[in-house]
């Protein structure tokens, strides 16, 4: 069991790079906020954090059902540290877009931009990349408990959902702060970031 202390932080730092990793939501929230609010752009923001929260329990789900067998178990953790690698590889390499605004839908219903949250997520092959290989991550350590991994994903769902509401706040200020620049370095921490994690995993299933 790892102390509760361990597991907040490493959960904060993983929350911290789904937040800041630039794909679609993170336009799409401060598209909402600029254009419709705050309150539209929280309901994005919800849309997401269920969606994450679905990605992962169908992610535990999987590959709890494979995890008993040490040669999946190997397997798992080296195809997530590997995929953890090359996300982390393509954030250095990919080019990144300058912030602009753009239109949305002028519906008055929250609800669906909820749905839009949830479907924008959910459809992005990359967020199940990110999760899944999170989840083999702490799978194939067994110093994880059941209620490590649940704490541990709590915190990085919830790190990610505080971070989106705080991007819904500052947008009006964030479109003069986010220069090109600024979104280049921190996308390339990001990369950096992601490949820690995979080479730990893959470090971690070597010692297996």
């Amino acid at each position: 069991m790892h102390p509760l202390f361990e597991l907040f932080y490493k959960g904060f730092l993983l929350g911290i790079i789904s937040a800041f990793s630039f794909g679609p939501i993170f336009f799409s929230i401060i598209e909402t906020s600029l254009h419709k609010g705050v309150k539209y752009a929280i309901s994005v923001a919800l849309g997401v954090i269920v969606s994450d929260a679905a990605i992962i329990t169908l992610s535990f789900l999987s590959v709890g059902q494979l995890i008993s067998d040490p040669a999946v178990k190997n397997a798992i953790g080296t195809v997530g540290g590997f995929l953890l690698l090359g996300f982390g590889i393509y954030h250095l390499v990919k080019p990144v877009p300058h912030p602009k605004l753009l239109e949305v839908s002028q519906s008055k219903d929250y609800y669906l931009y909820t749905v839009k949250g949830f479907l924008i997520n959910t459809l992005n092959p990359f967020v199940f990349i990110y999760w899944l290989s999170a989840v083999s991550f702490v799978t194939v350590d067994p110093d994880y408990t059941e209620t490590d991994r649940i704490l541990f994903f709590l915190c990085a769902i919830g790190t990610n959902f505080c971070f989106d509401i705080g991007k819904s706040f500052l947008a009006s200020n964030l479109k003069h702060l986010l220069t090109h620049r600024a979104m280049v370095i921190i996308s390339r921490t990001v990369g950096i970031g992601i490949m820690i994690f995979g080479v730990r995993l893959l470090w971690k299933t070597i010692m297996l």
